[in-house]
């Protein structure tokens, strides 16, 4: 279906994330939407520009064109994009494993904040991932977020977007910390991480293992180093969001530190199935 035709599917769900905010002028000023031009949309009288649609898009860490899906589909989606509280803590066997270390809970706060995370793609070989991480406290548990934004050419000479979000958390186990998580748009995959904590506050670099199912047509298995650089205590904003991508191996913005433990060669990730 075209997006003219379900332009009212798009006021729908525009009205949805409006009621969000304290106000429709809230809305608009943390967005940095005209309100006037709003208003026009949320009246079906317009059809926002693709920058438009792209902006609110990114506000929600989703995708210009989830902005059109049926009412249903949109709410189920974007409840489960924007709740605090993961999938995963429904899980009874989960919460148990989680109050079992609630007393490791002040030992996790000192690495509370916001992250790179570098690791050797399995979907473009020989490359890296950057995307970005946020660990927090919520009700005693420690949750984290991960944002991934994969480029993709859209035909006509310009690139497009397709971001991933995983909502997870985390617990800490001898002398490593354990992350597991759930990406929340597609709802079919869980990805596990093991990191080697540092000895320093705060901790400026973590090291581990991340392994997972891989977003192509085979869905292997697969495992890869993995590295986290502090961004900072809070939770990360649209500049964050902005440098998740995919870059060569030797680009000069992955920290030399970081270059030198991925090693990401077209060997550098182990899939499942291979000899």
């Amino acid at each position: 279906m075209s997006r003219t035709h379900n332009l009212d599917a798009l006021v729908h769900n525009l009205q949805l994330l409006a009621e969000s905010f304290d106000s429709i002028s809230d809305f608009c000023a943390r967005i940095e939407v005209n309100r006037q031009q709003f208003n026009k949309y949320l009246a079906a009288r317009h059809l926002p520009s693709q920058r438009v649609l792209a902006k609110i898009a990114r506000h929600f860490h989703m995708d210009a064109d989830d902005l059109f899906r049926a009412p249903a589909d949109f709410k189920s989606f974007y409840e489960g994009v924007d709740r605090n509280v993961p999938d995963l803590l429904g899980f009874p066997k989960l919460l148990n494993l989680l109050d079992s270390t609630a007393a490791n809970a002040g030992e996790l706060a000192r690495y509370h904040g916001n992250y790179f995370r570098y690791h050797c793609s399995s979907i473009v070989k020989g490359k890296v991932l950057r995307s970005v991480t946020y660990i927090y406290e919520k009700e005693g548990r420690t949750l984290y977020r991960t944002v991934e934004r994969f480029p993709m050419s859209n035909g006509a000479g310009g690139t497009s977007w397709f971001s991933f979000m995983y909502h997870g958390f985390c617990v800490l186990l001898g002398d490593r910390i354990f992350m597991i998580d759930f990406e929340g748009k597609q709802r079919n995959e869980l990805t596990f991480t093991v990191l080697t904590p540092q000895h320093r506050t705060p901790a400026r670099f973590l090291y581990g293992l991340v392994t997972g199912v891989a977003s192509t047509s085979y869905r292997q298995p697969f495992s890869a180093r993995i590295a986290f650089m502090r961004e900072g205590g809070q939770a990360f904003h649209r500049k964050h969001l902005r440098a998740a991508t995919i870059l060569e191996a030797d680009d000069a913005s992955i920290p030399v530190e970081i270059r030198a433990y991925l090693r990401c060669d077209e060997s550098a990730v182990m899939f499942g199935g291979e000899g």
